[in-house]
């Protein structure tokens, strides 16, 4: 320990002057102290306020003696004051080591890959609070909490047993609100339960948002259910049977959901309470009406609003699940993290389908998503959640659950009585009042007591007597009375007790109540160890319920029995006790064990009860906890006096998915319960032919390729599973650190090729084990082998499949639409992690191609024109003025920014238009010299090859070879080619004058030039039309004067635009003579490929909205078929895609090799959208994130505006899982006037008409045509100038696309226009029908909004592209919509 002078400093993080650790410190004055140790900081007086920081670097001297100087930031927050004495002392490590760190990021997307990288290199570091934390010059977080042995800490060390738990403040967060009756009722302080949720917990909730600074990306949506007095479906209008659902009892329903706002960011989400508010008044009639007015008030029965219990809880979870199990698709950049929210009136109780409930627990483990529920009704005196299962087949049981993946939370008001602090917990229930509420109470008590002619309840029977022999476990010689049950049942059932006569006539029968459990039911524990017990039991919403009498709750109206036979083998337990409830471990309860800290004993702590009655009550409750966690059973007794409060930490900044657990079955579980397998991979083996090839593709070495298979699989959902070391007591737990051969055999299968090679190997140098779900995987590194054992589940669960229908309305509408979803379970056993390995093992090879099934991550962007974007508000507006402007902007942005070229001359080149300018301003005449060049690149190449292993060109530098190609004064100008020149004159202007391209590592030839570039030099400096120049370049090939650049001879076509030609020899004046040139790819063409992006450039697509309209009209019937024709040939040639290798850590900042896969159209237009998809699964967020922005400028300097697009803009999928709470809008059209301009040609050509006249009223709109990579036959797809929305036009030019395009809308219940009182015909998915010759044509289009255009993509963008407000989508769909039914304005256009 020392006494040093304290000063501040302002840590300069860019090195450009200053300090840049924040510490600085001498060797001299504390001797023996050296980098990495860890000193403790504290001023003499405050002791209770001490830093521990970690030495970075040592300064030889300072300025002054014994002194130190520490970051202003780190002093403020630790107190210390400068220019005073402080104490430093050098700290033992494992005196100061973390059990737990929080890391706490923002606007930042981080794959659990790059989590597990981070708590890799933070091994050994000190950190402290608020400490901010950067990996790679990538991922920034900071340190907002730490544990160690039970306490919460300011600093301390990370070690290799330290847990790392990342939170995230910009999630994607569903805020679900459950608008059942009890909304409607009053709490007993006099306030309706939707401003307690709404004014309390919302107002809550938003202002905890601002004040952490939170920027999550927030769906809200309202959701019910609606019953229908109906005692058949034939009740119901024939039109709306398909849309009704009935439950177990018989009782039909509709479900609605109402999105208010979708995927939207706010720095002050308070400005929506009051459209909530608005939204709550106009709810219940919007949704107890709708079916009247659209079928009938005398048509459909009476409809009234669910109660809580009974409403549609776990479909608004699986639809959110579908959402969030598409988190690899249109990937956002800047935002990590998923949160499903439920906020309900009720009180933790639901009525749920056993099939449902079994898709939604395993979708939502094996996801790793956060479910929250929040309760606003009073805390129920027995455990919650509780689902109540429906029994179909058992009228008479009740089965009951309780999920521990669930976290709940209850919100109380710090309300007070006037005349009382007690606040009850119970709801009194309702006296029966009806004479058949009378009658049915009566017939109940009959039956609960035999010979009672007044019913009544005044007779005693022994209740706590009936339920303590209820609740015992029966003994072995009970067992031994029943028939052996299979291994699949002994997990699902238990043994009843038995009863004797005698018991039998002293124990009343009555219908099962709350008490009646599952086997599987549970105490709360894990990832939901926040249960509440202790308030209010909601019973069912409908009348005549009766008095609750001991533990019974089960409602009187389903008059039931209790018969001991109808469940067989089952022993119930108790919920009003359930610490006594003996808990499993099993994989999915240790899922999320990890985020929680430890105690000293090693045990879990769980801060899941906040409020509790006394010190002595939380300290039960605290050792009931721990004890769940270690499969005891708890000695203290649960007191129902324990309340809790909201996890406001889960809800503010949400916990991502731990990288650890610690689960993993033992040898007896592994040999009769799973199915082994293995593979082993060499990659030395596999990358034989790879390592001397040239390109950017590079296969890994062994050790990264072991990193990898470990970094992929974290990234995919599975966890590492760390486990102590062996000992006694934990000798069926298979240590991952090294370990010997004996002990890996003793959990794989003795029969299997790996043990087999384990008797002639060492002891394996790595090996790593991990699971997701039921599933595990043990890779193993032996020597310069990988070895991946697969262990899978011997009876795996079912692929179970839930259909659901449902009512949805969109922000932008005032009516629901009928749509349907799908449920569904995925098969994590079938995916094929041996062809995943072969691709990471070979870098990405095309012969291990990344599928469907591979779960890549993926973003598609969308290349538009910015001429586009700029006249898209013009009346109409005029088509484009310069498309060579266009594909010149288009070259420029693949040369330099995809392809990462540049041109090897440092001559400067001139477009055409640059060329035409400057000659008009210096009045000169248009001459050409072989120093010009067809394109412009004005500035100078800045050209660095990126990469860590690329090796920078010297353009300095000249060699023999370049020197021949260097310009020589001349006097006499160029000869003028013509189309009758020698061929061999052709190939030596050309030499001269075309510019050279090149790329690191000698890719190219040197003699590379752009085919069109070769175009326009033709044309503009010779006279050549296209057409002539094309077969001059064609001529030129076919003699082999010129090659393509991957020197492959199979390349017989010359095509025009972004294709890399070279020629095959070259005058050598130093020599005399002429040499072939070499090649860098050596003539393997799908190498070429796979290394450059290279498309084909044309004209295709109308533009003038006059010819649109003239064919429309024309009454020859060859123009009409000719501009389908050619329309056809157009979307064909525009729907063949290619894709391309793509370095995409161009900065070289990551720690590893990162690449990816661009896939784009082989063909350009310019009066076409350019759409590519951006394919990854070996590279880090935010390095694809600054790729991406980094496009988006390059691309508005280059005349482009990029935007991201939907990989399903429309949402009409064929899988049934697309975003359930999007739908695309209907715009209908004005059949009258359509007939009218119709009747005037043939039956047969109207198809024809229809389809031009949907095209020429898209593009007056300025909606520009869009084909996909999945786009099906002859379908059109547009995307408006702005990249705001998409249109789809139903129809095609030809007669049997109409049908293959409306089957895909296969999933849209027949729904009425937005105008429900217009007469525009019968319709069909929201569209009116045009009928004719057998043919039902639709007749308008369907919009959908660009949800990914989030405000960070719009600020990105350039002044000059910013043309168009927050709401120019909304504007942009009203005008259309207008449009399109008003007569005056379709006349008008057809009159152009």
């Amino acid at each position: 320990m020392k006494l040093m002078k304290l000063f501040t400093h302002q840590m300069n993080i860019s090195g450009g002057g200053g300090f840049t650790q924040d510490l600085v410190i001498s060797s001299k004055d504390i001797p023996g102290l050296k980098v990495g140790d860890v000193v403790e900081i504290y001023h003499p007086e405050d002791e209770y306020s001490r830093l521990l920081i970690q030495v970075t670097s040592l300064k030889e001297e300072l300025q002054h003696r014994d002194a130190l100087s520490l970051d202003q930031a780190v002093a403020s927050t630790f107190q210390l004051r400068a220019l005073l004495q402080v104490y430093v002392k050098a700290i033992n490590p494992s005196d100061i080591s973390l059990d737990l760190v929080e890391l706490t990021f923002k606007d930042q997307y981080v794959g659990r890959s790059e989590m597990w990288r981070l708590n890799q290199n933070l091994i050994g570091s000190a950190v402290y609070i608020n400490k901010k934390i950067e990996f790679c010059q990538l991922v920034r977080c900071q340190v907002n909490e730490m544990w160690s042995k039970g306490e919460r800490v300011a600093g301390g060390l990370i070690t290799n047993d330290t847990r790392i738990v990342f939170r995230s403040a910009s999630s994607m967060v569903y805020l679900f609100i459950q608008m059942s009756s009890e909304m409607w009722n009053f709490d007993v302080f006099g306030d309706l339960y939707f401003e307690r949720a709404v004014d309390g917990f919302l107002g809550d909730l938003f202002t905890r948002w601002k004040k952490e600074g939170c920027n999550h990306e927030v769906t809200i949506v309202l959701f019910s259910r609606t019953y229908y007095e109906a005692a058949s479906i034939d009740a119901f209008p024939s039109e709306m049977r398909s849309k009704v659902t009935a439950d177990f009892r018989g009782r039909f329903y509709e479900d609605y959901y109402r999105v208010l706002v979708h995927n939207e960011r706010s720095d002050d989400w308070h400005k929506m309470l009051t459209q909530l508010r608005i939204a709550f008044n106009s709810y219940p009639e919007e949704v107890l009406e709708a079916s009247h007015k659209k079928y009938g008030q005398q048509n459909v029965p009476k409809a009234y609003n669910s109660s809580a219990s009974h409403g549609n809880f776990l479909e608004v979870l699986n639809m959110s699940l579908n959402v969030f199990e598409k988190h690899y698709m249109d990937r956002s950049l800047d935002r990590t993290g998923q949160l499903s929210v439920v906020l309900t009136p009720g009180v933790g109780i639901f009525e749920v389908s056993r099939e449902l409930t079994s898709i939604t627990k395993q979708r939502i483990i094996d996801c790793g998503i956060g479910s929250d529920l929040v309760c606003v009704g009073e805390q129920p005196l027995h455990a919650v959640p509780l689902l109540r299962f429906q029994n179909k087949d058992m009228l008479d049981t009740d089965d009951y659950n309780i999920p521990h993946w669930l976290n709940l939370s209850f919100y109380t008001t710090n309300k007070k009585l006037g005349y009382s602090n007690f606040v009850p917990r119970l709801r009194l229930p309702v006296s029966p009042s009806t004479k058949d509420n009378v009658r049915l109470m009566k017939s109940q008590s009959e039956r609960i007591h035999p010979g009672c002619e007044t019913g009544s309840l005044n007779q005693l029977f022994d209740y706590d007597a009936y339920d303590a022999q209820v609740f015992t476990l029966p003994t072995q010689v009970q067992r031994q009375n029943f028939k052996p049950v299979t291994r699949k049942e002994s997990r699902n059932t238990s043994v009843p007790p038995e009863v004797n006569p005698e018991q039998k006539k002293s124990i009343p029968t009555r219908p099962v109540g709350l008490v009646d459990y599952l086997s599987t039911s549970h105490a709360p524990t894990l990832f939901q160890p926040r249960k509440e017990f202790g308030k209010n039991y909601d019973s069912d919403d409908t009348p005549g319920s009766r008095t609750v009498i001991g533990s019974e709750g089960s409602p009187l109206e389903r008059q039931l029995a209790y018969r001991p036979k109808s469940r067989p083998g089952r022993a119930l337990i108790n919920p009003f006790d359930p610490s006594r409830v003996p808990v499993k471990h099993t994989s999915g309860r240790r899922r999320w064990i990890h985020i929680y800290p430890r105690q000293p004993d090693g045990t879990t702590l769980d801060l899941g009860f906040k409020v509790a009655l006394d010190s002595e009550s939380y300290k039960k409750l605290a050792d009931y906890r721990v004890q769940l966690r270690s499969t005891k059973v708890a000695d203290e007794p649960f007191s129902p006096a324990l309340t809790t409060g909201v996890d406001w930490k889960s809800l503010t900044t949400p916990a991502c998915l731990p990288i650890t657990t610690d689960y993993f079955p033992d040898s007896a579980s592994l040999q009769k319960d799973y199915v082994v397998s293995d593979y082993t991979i060499s990659p030395d083996d596999v990358n034989v032919d790879d390592y001397n090839r040239k390109g950017s593709r590079r296969p890994l070495e062994t050790s990264q390729v072991y990193r990898e298979f470990i970094s992929q699989r974290l990234a995919q959902g599975f966890q590492l599973i760390v486990l102590p070391a062996l000992s006694k007591s934990s000798a069926r737990h298979i240590s991952v650190r090294e370990k010997s051969a004996d002990s890996i055999k003793k959990v794989v299968n003795p029969s299997s090729s790996f043990i087999r090679s384990l008797s002639h190997v060492d002891p394996p140098t790595k090996e790593s084990l991990l699971s997701i779900g039921r599933i595990f995987h043990k890779i193993t590194l032996l020597g310069s082998a990988i070895t991946v054992t697969g262990y899978k589940p011997r009876h795996p669960y079912d692929g179970r499949k839930f259909s659901y229908i449902y009512n949805l309305r969109t922000p932008y509408i005032k009516y629901y639409q009928c749509l349907r979803t799908d449920f569904y379970t995925e098969k994590l056993q079938h995916f094929n992690w041996n062809h995943m390995d072969h691709y990471i093992c070979t870098g990405g090879s095309p012969d291990y191609a990344l599928t469907e099934s591979s779960k890549y991550w993926r973003l598609r962007m969308c290349f538009l024109p910015l001429d586009y974007s700029k006249r898209f508000r013009q009346d109409p507006p005029s088509p484009s003025s310069n498309e060579d402007r266009t594909f010149d902007g288009f070259t420029k942005f693949l040369e330099n920014t995809v392809n990462r070229m540049r041109h090897s001359s440092k001559k400067k080149i001139h477009s055409p238009l640059e060329r035409t300018m400057s000659t008009i301003q210096k009045g000169e005449k248009t001459t050409r010299t072989r120093v010009h060049s067809v394109r412009g690149r004005v500035e100078k190449s800045s050209f660095r090859p990126e990469g860590r292993n690329s090796p920078s060109l010297d353009l300095e530098s000249s060699t023999s070879s370049d020197s021949l190609y260097q310009e020589k004064p001349s006097s006499e100008p160029p000869k003028k080619i013509t189309a009758d020149s020698p061929l061999s004159e052709v190939a030596d202007i050309l030499k001269c004058s075309l510019p050279f391209l090149e790329k690191f590592e000698d890719l190219l030839p040197p003699t590379t030039f752009l085919s069109y570039e070769a175009i326009h030099y033709l044309v503009e400096d010779h006279g050549l039309s296209r057409a002539c120049a094309g077969e001059l370049l064609q001529k030129l090939l076919s003699e082999g004067y010129i090659i393509h650049a991957s020197g492959s001879k199979t390349v017989l076509h010359f095509v025009p635009g972004f294709h890399l030609y070279c020629f095959s020899k070259i005058s050598s004046p130093a020599r005399g003579k002429e040499e072939a040139i070499g090649t860098g790819m050596a003539g393997d063409y799908p190498a070429f490929e796979e290394e450059f992006v290279e498309v084909n450039y044309d004209r295709y697509f109308e533009n003038d909205l006059c010819q649109l309209i003239n064919c429309f009209k024309a009454d020859d019937e060859e123009i009409l078929i000719d501009a389908s024709k050619k329309y056809r040939n157009d979307l064909h040639k525009l729907s063949v895609f290619k894709e391309a290798y793509i370095d995409v850590d161009v900065t070289g900042r990551s720690d590893r090799k990162e690449w990816g896969h661009l896939l784009y159209p082989s063909y350009f237009t310019p009066n076409a959208s350019f759409v590519a998809v951006l394919k990854w699964v070996e590279a880090t967020g935010v390095v694809i994130f600054d790729l991406v922005l980094g496009w988006v400028r390059k691309a508005q300097i280059n005349g482009f505006l990029l935007v991201p697009m939907p990989m399903d803009p429309l949402f009409i999928g064929n899988s049934g899982r697309c975003d359930p709470f999007r739908a695309p809008l209907t715009i209908p059209m004005n059949v009258k006037v359509i007939e009218e301009c119709l009747e005037k040609f043939p039956a047969s050509h109207w198809l024809h008409r229809l389809w031009l006249l949907h095209d020429a009223v898209a593009r007056r709109f300025s909606y520009i045509p869009s084909i996909f990579e999945n786009t099906r036959r002859f379908q059109v797809q547009y995307v408006h100038a702005t990249g705001y929305s998409f249109l789809v036009m139903p129809i095609a030019p030809e007669k049997d696309s109409t049908v293959s395009i409306s089957n895909r809308l296969s999933y849209f219940s027949k729904v009425g226009s937005s105008n429900a009182d217009s007469n525009f015909g019968s319709s069909d998915y929201g569209l009116p029908l045009i009928e004719k010759n057998g043919l039902r044509m639709p007749c308008g289009f369907l919009w959908v909004a660009n949800y990914l255009l989030t405000k960070k993509w719009k600020v990105s963008q350039t002044k000059e592209s910013q043309i168009v407000d927050e709401n120019a989508h909304s504007k942009c769909f009203q005008d259309l919509t207008r449009f399109c039914q008003d007569e005056t304005f379709l006349r008008d256009f057809f009159r152009l």
